[in-house]
């Protein structure tokens, strides 16, 4: 119980970190054009400050890293025919948000110059703005968005402490607070995310359990517990489904009901036990002549010992499959002997008729059934009417 509880919870937390996973590959379709955008601002902004080969590499090396965080997923989950283990797309993530990161903190070393107060301006703006707005998209999964911020950040905060100088050390300051505010928000965000996605699964795990516990109380509301067929509830609701249909269809509907002989002093001879064995094995009688003929309706037990069979078809086929089941009950294996009185009746539906009506016809044959001797086969018409010693 332990181990499966175990795993139970093991394969939740995957389902979690997968679904963290892919909602932060789902926005690398628009974060990744966004930092193109943004480091095409910033080399327009020190075009004139900068070597233009080394701007213009670095630019080069950033799309090119961009078009691989986006295109090997992709390409990895289609070799996976669709499927991709977290660890893989963790690692590919990761990775990514790693390398972007240390080459945006890369831009500051050739960009940054003391001497020119309105560039460091722009370079911070520039950074903090991507730290920032990377806060949303890189942040469904925590540790993508320490990896991509720390290092695009951080190496200029550490170029500002070496200059030792009391603005810029002020202003380095400021960024760390900046960077550790934007790290506890992420943290933040990615706990809510998580939550929501938990919330979202065990919600759907509930609804799930829920209909499945519905479907079960459905089944055994319409099955008889002891036969594992339907009951007189599900008889009750296959007649009027059955009678709207052959109404529409204008097909005849047969109705035949089977009563056991002598059931109560069965019993009362044999045990209880012994009688539910006999009931169960009658139920599998039924269930193999309908397969035999391809019955297109399905037997019910409505009684103690009583069972019915209702299925669309012409009387001569009812009363065939009647005597084939009065013939298969005799040789029921029990204790005692077994035997069963059937009715049988046919209608077609219409104003003259009923479902009411069809029932009264058949158990009016099966109340002559038993009066005729029983172990017997009795249709409403009389020129129909079989017996059998």
């Amino acid at each position: 119980m332990d181990a499966d509880r175990a795993t139970t919870s093991d394969s939740f937390e995957r389902r979690v970190r997968g679904e963290q996973l892919r909602q932060l590959f789902s926005v690398l379709s628009v974060a990744l054009p966004g930092s193109l955008l943004v480091a095409g601002f910033l080399i327009w902004g020190f075009w004139d400050e900068v070597d233009h080969f080394l701007i213009s590499s670095w630019l080069v090396v950033l799309l090119i890293i961009n078009i691989l965080r986006f295109y090997i997923p992709n390409v990895v989950r289609r070799l996976h025919h669709g499927t991709l283990s977290n660890e893989w797309l963790s690692g590919m993530l990761l990775t990514g948000s790693l390398i972007s990161g240390i080459l945006w903190g890369s831009v500051g070393f050739f960009i940054f110059s003391p001497e020119n107060p309105y560039g460091f301006a722009l370079l911070v703006i520039v950074l903090g703005g991507l730290v920032s707005g990377s806060l949303g998209s890189h942040s469904y999964y925590f540790p993508n968005y320490v990896l991509f911020s720390v290092p695009a950040f951080l190496p200029l905060i550490v170029q500002l402490f070496l200059l030792q100088k009391d603005f810029y050390t002020f202003i380095a300051f400021l960024m760390l607070l900046f960077l550790l505010m934007n790290l506890f928000y992420s943290k933040k965000y990615s706990e809510m995310a998580e939550q929501s996605i938990r919330l979202k699964f065990s919600n759907d795990e509930l609804l799930q359990q829920l209909q499945s516990s519905n479907k079960e109380l459905q089944q055994h509301s319409y099955t008889d517990p002891l036969t594992s067929i339907g009951n007189r509830r599900q008889f009750d609701m296959d007649l009027a489904q059955t009678w709207q249909m052959a109404n529409t269809t204008k097909a005849p509907i047969c109705l035949i009901l089977m009563d056991v002989d002598h059931f109560k002093a069965f019993n009362d001879n044999f045990g209880h036990p012994e009688g539910d064995k006999v009931l169960k094995s009658i139920a599998l009688v039924l269930l193999q002549v309908c397969e035999l003929h391809k019955v297109r309706g399905r037997p019910m037990r409505i009684g103690g010992e009583e069972f019915a069979l209702l299925f669309t078809g012409e009387l001569p086929q009812a009363l065939q499959i009647a005597e084939e089941l009065r013939k298969a009950i005799r040789g029921v294996q029990s204790q005692g002997e077994v035997s069963a009185s059937f009715g049988v009746a046919m209608v077609y539906p219409g104003k003259e008729n009923s479902p009411k009506a069809l029932f009264q016809s058949a158990d009016e044959a099966l109340y002559q059934a038993k009066h005729a001797g029983r172990d017997c086969v009795v249709c409403t018409q009389a020129e129909t009417a079989r017996k059998h010693s």
